[in-house]
């Protein structure tokens, strides 16, 4: 399999793949590896990334967020995929299995990786299982393949979105539940994913050659034990928290809590924070959140950047753009302090529409 330019999706499974693709997870200190083996459960390809950040995307942001996907809309970004997925299997002219499977690679990209000026972001790789069962159902059987499994695994990915959720504010929350073993032992069981599981394990290594250390990796039996089996490391070793950036959770392992986590920022608002992490904006963008979240000032920044706009289009002179925003700042703050009303402020950005 070729790389595709841009993104980091080269699985290296050309000419490897003769059975089926199973994909296993390795917690390795503060990180998750996932890992497709081929038949002969031997590594075709591992991916990594911070704990809990997997299961944290696939739950959503506990609050909307501009530019961040909520959980519902991951599940529908995941179907979108999956059904053009589909598709494209059944329409292809291609004759080689294993070209299916890299088209297979190709499609499932979007879900994979977002691109930022060659900086990778992993994303909803919970859907990893699902790519895993629809190359399986086509090494098996070709175009001829159903996709019942897959379609169980996708159904699956909704059914624990919710379960999920209650997991980590019941047991995993740092701030509600400081020993999430005692947390377990008090929780509804029937609301979070079984710890029960079943698979095998097996010892790899994970990095380079020279690394000789060996770790252990789980192989489950399905997506129901892949989860099963995080959930069960999680609650002896983790804790959770809700990044204060982009409001997903992510899990740490000291008790020096971590308030933001190690995505890559999605929808950065600076041009100089493209390709960092929330863990690298930290307290200063959380405060700017919390104060452009007002709907005043959201207001006050929209009417702003759209009359500036204006001025820098020659449409509007510079002496009476700065009139107007010295106004607007005005009546901005006067709808803060709650000397007017927000319907007055929209009133009078209506009645003072700059124009020449």
């Amino acid at each position: 399999m070729k790389a595709i330019k841009g993104l980091y999706i080269d699985y290296g499974l050309s000419g490897k793949i003769r059975t089926e693709v199973k994909i296993g997870i390795s917690f390795v200190e503060d990180k998750e590896y996932f890992i497709f083996f081929d038949p002969d459960n031997e590594i075709i390809h591992t991916i990594s990334m911070g704990a809990g950040i997997a299961l944290g995307d696939l739950i959503g942001g506990t609050e909307p967020v501009p530019g961040i996907l909520s959980g519902d809309k991951i599940y529908d970004q995941i179907t979108d995929v999956y059904e053009t997925v589909i598709a494209n299997i059944r329409s292809s002219k291609a004759k080689k299995i294993d070209t299916i499977v890299d088209n297979i690679a190709s499609d499932f990209a979007p879900l994979i990786t977002i691109n930022l000026l060659n900086t990778q972001n992993f994303k909803n790789l919970l859907c990893l299982p699902l790519m895993a069962e629809v190359m399986s159902d086509v090494i098996r059987n070709g175009k001829n393949a159903s996709f019942k499994k897959s379609e169980k695994v996708l159904r699956s990915l909704k059914k624990y979105r919710k379960t999920l959720q209650y997991f980590a504010e019941e047991v995993m929350l740092y701030s509600k539940n400081p020993d999430p073993r005692q947390a377990y032992m008090n929780v509804d069981k029937d609301k979070i994913p079984s710890t029960a599981y079943s698979g095998t394990t097996k010892f790899v290594t994970l990095k380079s050659p020279s690394d000789k250390k060996l770790y252990e990796a789980f192989i489950p039996d399905s997506f129901d034990d892949l989860i099963s089996y995080m959930v069960s490391r999680y609650i002896l070793n983790y804790h959770f928290y809700c990044c204060s950036n982009c409001k997903k959770y992510f899990a740490f392992v000291s008790d020096g809590v971590t308030k933001n986590c190690t995505r890559v920022l999605e929808n950065p608002s600076y041009f100089k924070d493209i390709g960092k992490m929330c863990l690298d904006v930290g307290r200063l963008r959380s405060r700017n959140r919390e104060l452009y979240s007002d709907k005043t000032q959201i207001l006050f920044q929209r009417q702003y950047k759209a009359t500036f706009a204006r001025k820098k289009h020659g449409k509007i002179s510079e002496d009476n753009f700065v009139k107007w925003s010295e106004q607007a700042r005005t009546m901005r703050d006067k709808a803060i302090s709650g000397d007017i009303t927000y319907n007055d402020l929209e009133k009078w950005f209506k009645d003072n529409y700059l124009r020449e």
